[in-house]
Parts: structure tokens; sequence; C-alpha cells
């Protein structure tokens, strides 16, 4: 809110992931060109988008009648797409989930090394919903603290999608959590020992009623930072989503 000589100025921003600020652009260009008051303006962040609709009116009150409308329709085209308004972050959604459904999250972490709790973490009062976090950086660790079965270890290796699955379970069985998230892949420079290139990610989300694993291709230039972000912001994702009652995969 912005107050000015000859009336206010409002701006609500609502936050994307899972869709690319190029074609979120091209989908909006036409509508957004043709627009007075309010305004609608895309910009891009580490690997998730914003939309902000910014309205000039005489108070408060009318502005955000202005805004209304079209946060209707861009909540109707991107739907899940939409993790908030007006949120500092998707860890911060999901924190607001949590409290609100009364239930807790943990994580197991390979590639991450620690992101995704140190995310959870950076939250003020996030001790109420956030149990903690196992970074099994070494394959052995995924067996021996997360029960990842060693046959699977064997067969599949660590960078895969039963590997994947089994770490979030043995997270929620180990930490006594709702909820957990994992995460294992291959963050570079180079490919694994198996040959998974470089941006090769599963993340995997085990709930009560039962376990989903999202594989990911990230590729690109492998930038361990960006891949690590990347990989974090979907493994909140399906717990944002599970919490939010949304189908996990678009």
């Amino acid at each position: 809110l912005k107050s000015l000589a000859d009336g206010v100025i409002v701006s609500r921003t609502l936050k994307l992931f899972g869709i690319g600020e190029s074609s979120m652009e091209a989908q909006l260009r036409e509508e957004m060109e043709a627009m007075t008051n309010p305004t609608l303006a895309p910009y891009a962040k580490e690997g998730e988008c914003e939309l902000r609709i910014t309205a000039k009116a005489a108070d408060e009150e009318a502005a955000r009648a202005l805004i209304a409308p079209v946060e209707e329709r861009l909540r109707a085209r991107f739907g899940p797409l939409i993790y908030g308004a007006d949120v500092p972050s998707l860890e911060a959604a999901v924190f607001q989930l949590l409290k609100e459904k009364g239930l807790t999250l943990g994580c197991a972490e390979s590639c991450t090394g620690g992101l995704i709790a140190k995310r959870m973490t950076d939250l003020s009062g996030v001790s109420a919903v956030f149990r903690g976090g196992v970074v099994s950086y070494a394959t052995e660790v995924k067996h021996t603290v997360l029960g990842v079965d060693q046959a699977l270890l064997d067969e599949f290796g660590a960078v895969s999608e039963p590997v994947a699955r089994a770490m979030a379970e043995g997270a929620r069985r180990v930490l006594g959590c709702d909820l957990a998230v994992a995460s294992t892949g291959v963050a570079g420079p180079d490919r694994d020992d198996r040959g998974n290139e470089v941006g090769t990610m599963f993340v995997a989300i085990a709930a009560p009623d039962g376990t989903h694993v999202r594989p990911l291709h990230l590729g690109g230039r492998p930038v361990r930072g960006r891949l690590r972000t990347q990989t974090a912001h979907h493994a909140l994702d399906l717990a944002r989503r599970w919490l939010s009652g949304l189908p996990l995969e678009d």
C-alpha cells in the first residue's frame, strides 16, 4: 500500500512454481499490454515466478476491488501452480498449511545436503511442525539410518525412484512425522557411477495415504547450487500440494 496525494497504489503478488517465466509471459502478453489499471507484471525468481497486480484508486478498498477480478482470472488460468498470494516463500506456504492441518514434517536429503531442512528452520516458530531432517549423503547412511533396503541400493542405485521412495518412508518412520519428503540425485559436475546425467533427481513424499515420487530431469548447465535449489523447491511443492489436497502432478 502506497499513499499518493490523489489516492493509493495497492499491489498483490501471486507466487507460482512449476512454470517458466517465458511460458507464463507468453500466455499473458496480450492481456498485460491491454491493461492500464490495474497493471500486471511478471518477475522471475530463482526457480519460480511472481505475478504482481497493481491498482491505483481513491482508497485501499477501491484498489482491492480492481485487483480481485484479475486475481480470480489468474487463479482460474494457473490453478495449482499458484502456491500463495503475498507469501514470502514456498516453505512459508508449507509452514502455514502444516499449522492449519496440525501435521508435522520431516525430510531425508541426499543431493540437497540439508537445504530443505535449512529453509524450513529459517522460519520462526517452525519447531511446532518440523521434526527434523537426515542428511543421508553416503549410501551406507541411507541403509543404516533410514533403513533403506540394501537390495534396493544394490539393484537400482542411490539415484533412483525406489530409493527416493524408501528414503521418504524411512524418514517418516525414524523422525515420527506425519509427512516426510526426500531428495536424491546427481548435482554434478559429473555423471554418477551408474551413468545418470547431471540434473537427474528424484523427490518423494511419504504420507499417511501412501508415497509418491516425482522424477526430475533438470539438465541444463551443471551448476550444483541451482540444481539443489530447484530440487528443494520440488520437494516442498510436493508437501504443499499434498497439504492443499491438490493433485501431486499436473
